[in-house]
Formats: structure tokens, C-alpha cells, sequence
């Protein structure tokens, strides 16, 4: 695979990294927001927010329009959102496994009675 994607590809990955930052994609995924709602809804301050909104701007993962004073957030593409469903996907159905294979553990312990933590 081409190494400049992969770059591009890591450095989205970084921008990604961030709770707060996912919670605006998930937010934005409804449509367009004001700056004013997305801070309300996700209970951060106007500058925290602001500080995210810049940097997923830059990753050009989300794009801003402004009409008068207010400024306006919407994804650059649905499948941002899409790709971090995915992931999130993925590791709901790892931590199933994981729940899973612990609690047959468990079970067996308790069968040979040995300890459990």
C-alpha cells in the first residue's frame, strides 16, 4: 500500500484518538451543528471545543461554514462516522469474547475449585 496513505492514515487515526473528538463526529453524524449546540450537548466549554473543532478541521474530517457570528460544523464525508462504527463494532464484539472466555474461566475454576481473582 501506498506509504503516503498510510501516513494519512495514522495521523487520522491520531485526530481520532481523542473521546472528545468522537463524540463530535457522533454528534455531527445527526447533521449540521452550531458550535452552540454541539457545546451544550456535549457539555464542553466554548474554547475546549473550539481547541477540537481545530484540530479536526485541519484533518479535514469535518468542515465549517459560517453565516453572520455563528458558525456552523457538519463531517466532510459520512464515512468518518462509518469508519469509527466499525471500529467500535470490532471491539464490542472482542470485549463479548473476552467477557465471554473470563466467565468460562471463572466457571472452571470454581468447578476445580480453585481460586479466583
Amino acid at each position: 500500500m501506498d506509504d503516503e496513505l498510510m501516513a494519512l492514515q495514522a495521523h487520522i487515526c491520531k485526530v481520532l484518538a481523542h473521546p472528545k473528538r468522537l463524540q463530535i463526529i457522533y454528534a455531527l453524524r445527526a447533521g449540521e451543528r452550531s458550535v452552540g449546540e454541539l457545546a451544550q450537548e456535549l457539555k464542553l466549554s466554548y474554547a475546549n471545543l473550539s481547541q477540537h473543532l481545530r484540530i479536526l478541521s485541519e484533518a479535514r474530517l469535518v468542515e465549517v461554514r459560517h453565516h453572520g457570528r455563528f458558525s456552523y460544523y457538519r463531517l466532510s464525508t459520512p464515512q468518518i462516522a462509518e469508519a469509527c462504527d466499525l471500529v467500535r463494532k470490532a471491539l464490542r464484539e472482542r470485549l463479548t469474547q473476552l467477557g465471554e472466555l473470563a466467565h468460562a474461566n471463572k466457571k472452571n475454576l470454581s468447578k476445580k475449585g480453585g481460586e479466583t481473582l
